[in-house]
């Protein structure tokens, strides 16, 4: 049996994976907002770089 793109069900189930993915993108652009608003708060200290070195720049 094969299924067409017509299937309403495929097609539910695309717009639903495509608005999950624009929720996803707004999300991404709200952290990258804070992290330009906020590029140097200090946070824990990293595991893998030994103390008193300063952290490396973040990058996207």
């Amino acid at each position: 049996m094969m299924l067409s793109i017509e299937n309403p069900n495929i097609m539910e189930r695309i717009k639903n994976i495509e608005d999950r993915l624009d929720r996803l993108e707004r999300r991404l652009s709200n952290i990258e907002k804070l992290l330009k608003k906020f590029p140097n708060t200090p946070g824990r200290p990293s595991p893998h770089r030994p103390p008193g070195e300063p952290p490396e720049p973040f990058k996207f």
